[in-house]
């Protein structure tokens, strides 16, 4: 085990929260007050918002990272189960479940939206928002999310893979200042799971969400519109005391 697995590992506490027949993984370093949850992005865990932990680390006394289910633990959502309003109440749960009454939450991409509609429901639990290119905000996806709203190209594009694709990455996933370094996708592919239940947990996440069957026509010929199955921008005033921090990268290619 390297230095950096170390140090990530050391002092860490595993456990699983049960919701509604799903088991969400929670690990937690540090113990009481202030605490800071981390929701990673689609089809991603915690060593994805590795940097961003070692940070919360150094300044929080207790960081949480939630796994939503099938995620990391079976068995996978189905896609009734899989709206955002859902996942941000098993973030919820998972906050009541450990005894937690108020905290900061860090998400990112999928998790960044999880952690906007969990601020729309509870916003007392809501201490401080940091989303990092958080679905649920803008109106554009990549173009190939358009696909997935197609029900036999969409199967197809999201079934459950043998290994992460290396071109795929690069083309769609990866700015241009990092596509050539081989070491950085060679990561990536390493973090990449072949998990069939987090496959399926994704897969019922993207059909759970997207917008009705007359908008998904229009998005597939016009610009924008993606995200109105689950965008939030028109009730964040409602939220507008809780302080937020966003951050979009120049080069995002995905939202």
């Amino acid at each position: 085990m390297g230095r950096h697995a170390l140090c990530f590992t050391h002092s860490m506490k595993v456990r699983a929260v049960v919701r509604d027949g799903y088991r969400l993984r929670v690990t937690t370093w540090g113990s009481g007050a202030p605490h800071a949850f981390v929701l990673p992005g689609l089809s991603a865990d915690g060593r994805s918002l590795a940097p961003q932990i070692r940070s919360l680390r150094a300044t929080m006394g207790s960081v949480h990272v939630v796994d939503l289910p099938g995620f990391v633990l079976p068995p996978a959502l189905l896609t009734r189960d899989a709206s955002f309003p859902q996942l941000a109440g098993y973030v919820a749960a998972v906050a009541d479940e450990i005894g937690v009454d108020r905290a900061t939450f860090l998400g990112h991409s999928l998790g960044g939206g999880v952690a906007l509609h969990l601020a729309l429901q509870r916003p007392e639990l809501v201490e401080r928002l940091v989303l990092i290119a958080p679905a649920a905000l803008g109106r554009s996806l990549h173009w190939i999310y358009k696909l997935y709203c197609l029900p036999v190209i969409g199967r197809a594009l999201l079934r459950p893979q043998a290994s992460v694709s290396r071109p795929f990455l690069r083309r769609f996933l990866v700015g241009s200042r990092r596509r050539d370094d081989g070491r950085f996708v060679d990561l990536l592919v390493r973090h990449g799971s072949k998990s069939r239940d987090r496959a399926l947990s994704a897969r019922a996440i993207v059909w759970a969400n997207q917008p009705s069957w007359r908008r998904r026509l229009l998005v597939f010929f016009l610009p924008g519109g993606e995200q109105t199955g689950f965008a939030v921008c028109a009730r964040l005033s409602s939220i507008q005391e809780i302080p937020t921090l966003v951050l979009w990268g120049s080069e995002d290619r995905v939202i």
